[in-house]
């Protein structure tokens, strides 16, 4: 029976591989013809009629848009001279507008929507001239823009506090900005000494930069020097800002830990309940700075109170940063070139000669605006310049303004073929893959395992998607890299608790708390490189030692429960560590909270410490991959130690004793010896793994940012192919791998398909947690691939 049912199984998937090749066949097919369409003149010749014809909308479009606008504003007036105008409801005076408004549009896409062109050959000639100036200047703009991000990003990872870098100055500017209004006769008459003083200021912080980038001393990157100066300083504005939010959260919460009853000062006037604070809460109100804000968070909590709720309370929580994220370049400091300043200027005439056309054509274009003339220059450069000159680029952009209508059905069907070759090609080499799997079931499920073979063609897939959307798939399996080394020693964490025989070891949260102690200790003592690295991991796993050992103890006496022990003790302990953070007796102003001077803070940058110091040792980038070598070093260095391990003699023990308790202590195995020297071993791993992490993801995050690590490592060994009883140090490398892979193209690919959708948070969450649970339901058994 259960070879009968297996064979027709095997039938239905041959059957099933079989269409899915008939499928990739045709699209294989319906590829190559696109791609010889794309060659022939005809469609040339068509994708030129539809740059014309998106040329055209897109310049009615702004003129369609005043008129509408136009027509709102002048049936407003109309309204506001009626004597009962007064009388209307703000609804009914926007309804009239507004149908008032999409009439006027409606007319006016009627009568602008297919003007007479009596010149092709100007109207053509005037749009290639500005296509071409336009793809010169923004070649140039894209290459100035992508060296700004690369000295960026230095600058930016150089610099781990922006008030020490700017000075002194800074803070004295920003706390005295209420006592420098009073004095402005002063100010009047020493001017011209500020304006020296702030220009010595501004050379200071020029010197400190450059010293920080040499590159900017090279004369192709001059002009940008002034624009990271203002970064500089407003960074630095903005880290003072920060401060006193932070600091004006913690007086709150201090405040209302200590007056227990709000109604009392019910009644009281604004200076009354000031001076009764002061008495009552002298330590929070000493500080004239923050009185304002203590006052109306005191005011709501009275309020409340009066009520009969809880007193308001200020959040006074970090948020968590997205470390899934790629990091933004704030090109608002971008300075242009004078060659690039030059081929803008260039821009404009092109575009004016432009205009003169399009004014010939549609004359109502003489009556715009110079702000609505800015926005139709600003319309027509994404017509013609969409960023490159590939047809798909090309199509896209000229079928999104209506380019299409200047086509018959049968051009617009051809068209759309060759722009979607890519597409075609694609989808085709998808489904022959999937025919593949399906054709080798067997052999690949019985090698890989079942969830290994779902996952891995999973990723294929969203390699294969990703072009679709522009994503630039190289630059994603750079980071699945970088990904990589962050994660990859904490997963490595869990082989040895699954070899000794307690399983997925959720408690390894407590060898991360012991690394981030270690890192914090760095932090203390203002150490940084390579020094800083190797003291955060020595002290985190001399620290992890002794924990790991009490845990395991435990962990012998609750045989048979150690999963839910583990994850019970792994929580509690991050939830212990959070009173922990607030006593331990740190002292560097850099990490502890600045108004009591004790308790360290959620978030710690490691900029200008060791971040990003293991990802850009002798780092490359080979076909547009960033190779993180430093990284991948580090995590096959620790990979070869572990798997050395096991293959000593303590090691071979150790699985033994994990595999199969009652034969190795028949063999004189001390088990309970074994499982306390792998429950050890995972615990130094995970506190070295944490120093890891932190240094590829730039921050350390305390209090319960460690929760939720150890089921990320536990899914992502066992995608890999291990079980809750057997492990090897392929199944991490190739877990951390596909958990990542697609963790990272998912989201990606997730935020482009719903543009706009801000679902950057919300996919992680979804992504990560749907392979966690998919993965933990396979936990139960099942071969090693």
């Amino acid at each position: 029976m259960n070879e009968r049912t297996e064979k027709k199984r095997g039938g239905s998937r041959r059957k099933g591989a079989l269409v899915l090749l008939i499928l990739s066949a045709i699209l294989f097919l319906g590829a190559a013809v696109g791609y010889i369409l794309r060659n022939t003149a005809s469609e040339k010749a068509n994708l030129d009629k539809m740059r014309m014809s998106a040329v055209l909308h897109a310049a009615s479009e702004g003129l369609v848009d005043k008129i509408a606008q136009d027509a709102r504003a002048d049936k407003l007036s109309e309204l506001r001279k009626d004597k009962n105008f007064r009388k209307r409801g703000l609804d009914e005076v926007n309804e009239i507008c507004d149908t008032a408004m999409e009439e006027a549009r409606a007319e006016a896409e009627q009568k602008y929507s297919n003007p007479v062109v009596e010149d092709e050959t100007a109207l053509e000639g005037a749009i290639e001239d500005f296509e071409a100036v336009i793809s010169v200047s923004g070649k140039l703009e894209d290459q100035e823009k992508e060296n700004y991000a690369q000295l960026y990003e230095k600058l930016t990872s150089s610099v781990s506090d922006w008030t020490e870098l700017v000075g002194a100055e800074a803070g004295e500017a920003f706390t005295d900005t209420a006592a420098e209004g009073s004095d402005t006769a002063a100010e009047g008459s020493d001017a011209a000494a500020e304006d020296n003083e702030s220009a010595a200021e501004d050379d200071q912080l020029e010197a400190a930069i450059l010293d920080l980038v040499p590159e900017l001393q090279d004369a192709e990157n001059a002009h940008l020097v002034p624009g990271f100066v203002q970064m500089a300083k407003d960074m630095a504005q903005k880290e003072l800002e920060q401060d006193a939010e932070e600091t004006t959260g913690q007086l709150i919460s201090q405040m209302q830990g200590e007056i227990p009853d709000w109604t009392v000062y019910e009644g009281l006037s604004d200076e009354e309940l000031l001076e009764r604070l002061a008495e009552d809460v002298p330590d929070v109100f000493e500080n004239e700075a923050y009185q304002e804000a203590l006052l109306e968070s005191a005011k709501a909590s009275i309020e409340a109170a009066a009520a009969g709720g809880a007193a308001a309370e200020e959040a006074n929580e970090e948020a968590a940063i997205d470390e899934s994220a790629e990091p933004a370049i704030d090109y608002t400091y971008f300075i242009p070139s004078e060659s690039l300043e030059a081929e803008q200027e260039q821009n404009q005439g092109s575009f004016a000669a432009l205009m003169e056309q399009l004014v010939v054509i549609i004359p109502d274009l003489g009556g715009l605006s110079d702000k609505l003339q800015d926005t139709l220059k600003t319309n027509l450069e994404h017509v013609v310049w969409p960023g490159g000159t590939s047809f798909a680029q090309r199509y896209d952009a000229y079928s999104a303004h209506g380019g299409l209508d200047a086509l018959s059905r049968g051009q617009a069907l051809k068209i759309r073929l060759a722009a979607m070759a890519q597409t075609l090609l694609l989808a085709g080499i998808a489904l022959l893959l999937m025919a593949l799997v399906m054709f080798n079931w067997e052999t690949l499920t019985g090698y890989l395992g079942i969830p290994r073979t779902i996952i891995t063609l999973f990723f294929l897939l969203l390699c294969l998607v990703a072009p679709l959307y522009r994503i630039n798939v190289p630059m994603m399996l750079g980071n699945v890299l970088e990904r990589m080394t962050m994660y990859g020693v904490l997963v490595l964490a869990m082989m040895p608790g699954i070899q000794c025989g307690i399983g997925l070891n959720m408690g390894m949260t407590i060898g991360c708390i012991a690394g981030l102690l270690g890192i914090v200790l760095s932090l203390q003592f203002n150490m940084i490189g390579f020094a800083a690295l190797v003291f955060a991991c020595v002290s985190g796993a001399v620290i992890s030692l002794p924990l790991g050992w009490g845990y395991s103890k435990l962990l012998n006496r609750m045989k048979g429960n150690e999963m839910t022990i583990s994850t019970y003790v792994g929580f509690s302990f991050v939830s212990l560590m959070c009173i922990g953070w607030m006593l331990l007796p740190f002292n560097n102003p850099k990490i502890i909270w600045l108004l009591s001077g004790r308790g360290l803070r959620v978030t710690h940058s490691l900029l200008g410490s060791f971040a990003h110091l293991l990802d850009n040792f002798l780092a490359f980038e080979i076909f547009g991959v960033d190779v993180p070598t430093g990284g991948l070093l580090f995590l096959a260095v620790c990979c070869l130690l572990v798997w050395i391990f096991s293959r000593s003699r303590t090691g071979v023990a150790m699985t033994a004793a994990g595999s199969n308790p009652h034969f190795a202590e028949a063999s004189g195995i001390n088990v309970n010896h074994m499982r306390t020297i792998g429950t050890v071993l995972s615990t130094v791993i995970a506190a070295v793994g944490i120093v890891i992490y932190s240094q590829a993801f730039g921050y350390a995050q305390l209090y319960t940012a460690p929760r939720q690590l150890g089921f990320i490592a536990a899914s992502a060994i066992l995608i890999g192919g291990a079980t809750v009883s057997k492990a090897r140090v392929s199944h991490v490398i190739i877990g951390v791998f596909l958990f990542e892979g697609v963790l990272v193209f998912g989201q990606q690919i997730a935020n482009a398909a719903v543009a706009g959708g801000g679902l950057s948070e919300v996919m992680r969450i979804m992504i990560s947690n749907g392979i966690i649970l998919y993965a933990l339901t396979q936990s139960g058994g099942g071969e090693r691939g």
